[in-house]
């Protein structure tokens, strides 16, 4: 949910909460203001029938003076004073049912030492129907009010963000590759101003990190592969003596196998590095079913002396845009992985489809989590040789280009599928 609209609706449920109180309160305070008015009316009804009571000699009928229910009743017995007010429901003639009425009783004494009581009944009909026509029109200008004070509210929102977002759409346009830094235009609001700065300053750091990490990555592995390629001359050289023994013979092999394993692990370990800064940035529109070709075609020497059976099924033509170097890279260690975890004899099925490109081969049976196979340094157990690079290499190649690779097995068949979409 955007930023806007999340406020918009905070904002509406806050004063929806608020109305609802407010109005329950509003409700029982204008309903308290109409009972007190309405006992005030019957006070003042009671108080004219006691003087007519004390001063006339009939009662008349006062349902006919006030123009509702009025009982009097005199007795020839004094009686004590006592008065209430309360809430009623009775049968109401007129209406032909059941309503509220407002029920003031009265009993006292005369002038001419009678008692007397008198039943004054008001409906409340009249005060309910008025008080719901006030909520009704409260509630229409709340929800008017509401809905002006949100549609205000979501334009000057939107007009006081419009420096953040132009600030987002420069960060999403800023490539640390780039030589050019990050401009971000000076804003009227101060807390965008110092946002801007921040980020401004903090851009400029990871811009300084980032060619101070790549030159030290190039650099390293520039000086290391000088010194591992004298070794492994210098290793060469003693091999060819004839005056070494077996024991030296086999150390010294030993040794130009680890160079070479420690070579090929700082070549992986760089490709990694300049593919997560994102240094390949050529791309082309590349053949698939051509750079396969291509890659067996490499890898042909190896598949004949393992006697390795190669099926190919290109069911569609595919073509997919990325950096060549890349695609080369990714499709030879997909083919690398399945010749050498591969059993003699065995077979390597290729597929391609529109949505994915899928890699099987025979092999032992697998104990690992399939999903720990594209961990760095994972190696198989039956190859300990491996520097355990190949298959993250080839997943951080998918992720560059938002591919998603998967690997499986069933039966002592290994599978890599790359899903295209």
């Amino acid at each position: 949910m955007k930023l806007l609209a999340r406020t918009s609706w905070s904002y509406i449920l806050v004063s929806a909460v608020v109305f609802i109180v407010i109005g329950i309160a509003f409700y029982y305070i204008l309903h308290g203001i109409f009972k007190r008015q309405l006992d005030e009316t019957l006070l003042e009804e009671k108080l004219l029938v006691e003087q007519t009571i004390n001063y006339s000699d009939s009662v008349p009928d006062f349902r006919l003076v006030f123009g509702h229910m009025i009982d009097v009743t005199i007795l020839n017995t004094p009686q004590k004073k006592r008065e209430y007010v309360h809430d009623t429901l009775m049968y109401d003639e007129d209406l032909g049912s059941f309503a509220s009425f407002r029920h003031l009783f009265a009993e006292n004494t005369s002038y001419r030492n009678k008692g007397y009581t008198i039943n004054i009944y008001k409906p409340l009909s009249e005060s309910e129907s008025l008080i719901t026509e006030i909520i009704i029109y409260l509630i229409f200008i709340f929800l008017l009010l509401l809905l002006l004070l949100v549609i205000v509210n979501y334009f000057i929102a939107r007009g006081v963000w419009i420096p953040f977002y132009r600030t987002l759409h420069h960060l999403g346009k800023y490539d640390i590759n780039q030589e050019a830094p990050l401009v971000l235009v000076k804003t009227g609001v101060h807390e965008f101003n110092l946002l801007n700065q921040a980020l401004g300053n903090m851009a400029k750091k990871i811009r300084a990190d980032y060619l101070t990490l790549k030159e030290f990555n190039e650099n390293a592995a520039h000086e290391l592969q000088t010194p591992l390629a004298i070794v492994k001359s210098k290793l060469e050289l003693l091999v060819q003596d004839e005056n070494l023994d077996e024991s030296r013979l086999r150390h010294i092999t030993a040794a130009s196998e680890a160079t070479t394993r420690m070579s090929k692990l700082i070549q992986g370990l760089l490709l990694i590095s300049r593919i997560e800064n994102n240094q390949f940035l050529h791309t082309e529109t590349i053949d698939l079913k051509h750079l396969i070709e291509k890659a067996i075609g490499h890898f042909q020497e190896m598949i004949e002396h393992r006697k390795i059976r190669i099926l190919t099924d290109y069911r569609y033509p595919v073509t997919l845009t990325m950096n060549p170097t890349l695609a080369e890279i990714c499709i030879n260690n997909l083919l690398s992985n399945a010749i050498r975890h591969n059993i003699p004899e065995g077979k390597i099925e290729i597929m391609v489809t529109l949505e994915s490109l899928s890699v099987s081969n025979t092999g032992q049976i697998l104990h690992a989590e399939p999903a720990r196979m594209f961990e760095r340094f994972r190696k198989s157990e039956i190859n300990p040789d491996s520097v355990g690079l190949g298959l993250s290499i080839v997943r951080k190649i998918c992720d560059l280009y938002r591919m998603r690779v998967e690997y499986s097995h069933s039966d002592g068949i290994h599978t890599l599928t790359i899903w295209f979409r």
